[in-house]
């Protein structure tokens, strides 16, 4: 439910946690990062648990 968020700055699906290090910012800085390139990057669910992201980048000849 939460995966249209995850590239927000300083975004937490579950905030109340204490034991998870970090700020939130590492997926939004390679969102920003991604699409200064020209590239796409996703967010899925995988079936057997845990999170894929995927970055495509355009191919430079």
């Amino acid at each position: 439910e939460h995966l249209g968020d995850v590239f927000e700055p300083f975004f937490r699906s579950n905030p109340t946690r204490n034991n998870v290090d970090g700020h939130g910012l590492g997926l939004a800085i390679a969102k920003r990062v991604v699409e200064t390139h020209g590239g796409r990057i996703s967010a899925a669910n995988r079936a057997e648990g845990g999170l894929r992201v995927t970055i495509t980048l355009p191919r430079v000849v």
